[in-house]
């Protein structure tokens, strides 16, 4: 069977959703689980030329794979590889690694460096190679895209002892960034907020990661929907006084309890904060939420020679305009490349765009990207 015939499915668990995608390279089948573990999960199944379709279902990331797994079956698609994606390679794995056992004992001992997202990989992939043995499975790293940050950017302020063990930035969501990279040939010098349950923003100039917000782990960087991004690190010590808390405890808190839940009694999903924006608790959420992004957006803009374009993507960042011309609006402030010009529009975007940064919302397609990878490693 030549590799263009071949079936990939592509298996990407978030932190709260399950993408999964076929391709032969063609597009045969998407499922989009969103949702996880609230009473408002869904599935939405798309295949080429039909409407899609989207049912309630329940459970937890383990019970939509297996839920995967059965309309990949009821559609007759036998696959020959499956694509995993990983949110940390560690210090490591920098690109695609078929995955054995090795691996798979490696991950489990890096799990602190993502606490919310490797565990589910792990289940992931040990679902499907229970599923289909005899294929091969394949890690595809979403911090290899970071792999050649610039020494300035890499490195942390940290003692040489503590760097030796391994503290770096490593940078995130690195295969969302390739898909954009990858669908717009002309970005140019780019900066790409990626704007989900996770966020990070990450400049981008001739295909390459300049910098990065998220760092060691996926917490760090601009706040997320439960993660707190960067505080002062005193904060931590000063919490661990209190005899009531321990290391477990405020990795919890951080991961879990921080973020836009912090503000908005636990709820995060934007489009129920936006529906509730004149309870002030809500409105808190979205307006520190948007500072924090745009800041993160114009940090990173000092990491390029100079600025083309700013791109929005994720889940939030493809789906909420209002989001976006907020953000824009606080980036107005900053000079364009060609400041003295001026746009009738009243968006924010608009009125960036008429100081020459082009402002483009790129729908990722991370599943897009594993395939080809997978294709490269397995079948060059």
């Amino acid at each position: 069977m030549t590799s263009e015939a071949r079936a990939v499915l592509a298996l990407n668990p978030g932190s709260s959703s399950l993408k999964a995608a076929v391709r032969d390279p063609t597009l045969r089948l998407t499922v989009h689980v969103e949702r996880l573990g609230t009473n408002q999960a869904q599935a939405t199944i798309s295949v080429p030329e039909r409407t899609p379709t989207s049912i309630p279902v329940s459970g937890d990331l383990g019970q939509a794979v297996t839920w995967v797994r059965s309309i990949v079956e009821r559609n007759a698609i036998e696959p020959q590889a499956v694509a995993h994606r990983v949110v940390h390679g560690g210090p490591v794995h920098d690109r695609p690694t078929v995955i054995d056992n090795k691996l798979v004992s490696y991950l489990q001992e890096i799990v602190p460096l993502a606490p919310l997202h490797l565990p589910g990989a792990i289940e992931t992939i040990e679902l499907a190679q229970g599923t289909w043995p005899q294929v091969p499975q394949v890690a595809c790293f979403d911090t290899a895209f970071h792999h050649g940050l610039p020494d300035e950017a890499r490195c942390l302020p940290v003692a040489d002892e503590v760097a030796a063990m391994g503290v770096r930035r490593y940078g995130f969501h690195g295969i969302a960034v390739q898909s954009v990279v990858d669908t717009v040939p002309d970005l140019g010098s780019a900066v790409i907020a990626h704007l989900g349950s996770g966020c990070s923003v990450t400049a981008v100039a001739d295909g390459q990661s300049r910098h990065t917000t998220m760092s060691l782990t996926p917490t760090g960087g601009t706040m997320s929907a439960t993660r707190s991004g960067d505080l002062d690190p005193e904060i931590v010590l000063f919490v661990l006084a209190h005899p009531e808390w321990d290391a477990e405890a405020v990795r919890n808190m951080l991961n879990h309890r921080s973020g836009i839940a912090a503000f908005s009694r636990g709820i995060v999903d934007m489009r129920d904060l936006l529906s509730a924006r004149a309870d002030p608790r809500m409105d808190l959420a979205i307006r520190a939420f948007t500072r924090s992004v745009a800041m993160a957006i114009a940090s990173c803009a000092t990491a390029l020679e100079q600025w083309d374009a700013l791109v929005f993507t994720g889940g939030i960042g493809e789906h909420s305009g209002q989001i976006r011309e907020e953000i824009c609006a606080r980036l107005l402030s900053l000079p364009g490349a060609t400041a003295d010009a001026r746009s009738p529009s009243t968006l924010a975007s608009d009125q960036l765009a008429a100081r020459g940064i082009r402002v483009l919302t790129v729908p990722a397609d991370e599943e897009a990207v594993m395939d080809r990878l997978t294709r490269q490693l397995l079948w060059p």
